[in-house]
């Protein structure tokens, strides 16, 4: 998977939550090929998952929401080789980024 490296869980999932690949972060913390995503943790954990409206739309989804190092990112992207499928993970949820000071001008 080309989010291998990533240093937090990546998935692609499909629309019925069965999950058909897993990065590295993702196998580590349990998460298997055929398991229903859905079916990991607690029923609150999943509240709120924007699966299907990113499938039934075609276009990615994301969210803010406060983890636990602060400010994190949830996406889910659409595969449109495979319209039932989508790329989730988050940003922020289980690794700590390291700050830098620096400025970034906005782009218009």
């Amino acid at each position: 998977m080309m989010w291998g490296n990533f240093p937090e869980p990546v998935t692609i999932t499909q629309k019925s939550r069965e999950m058909v690949a897993v990065n590295r972060k993702a196998a580590e913390m349990g998460l298997k090929v055929g398991v229903k995503c859905s079916s990991i943790g607690s029923p609150e954990n999943h509240k709120g998952c924007l699966c299907n409206k990113a499938v039934d739309s075609g276009e990615p989804v994301c969210i803010t929401y406060q983890g636990p190092f602060g400010q994190s990112y949830g996406y889910w992207i659409p595969i449109p080789e495979k319209p039932e499928w989508v790329i989730h993970f988050g940003v922020g949820n289980v690794f700590k980024y390291p700050e830098v000071q620096r400025k970034i001008d906005k782009i218009d």
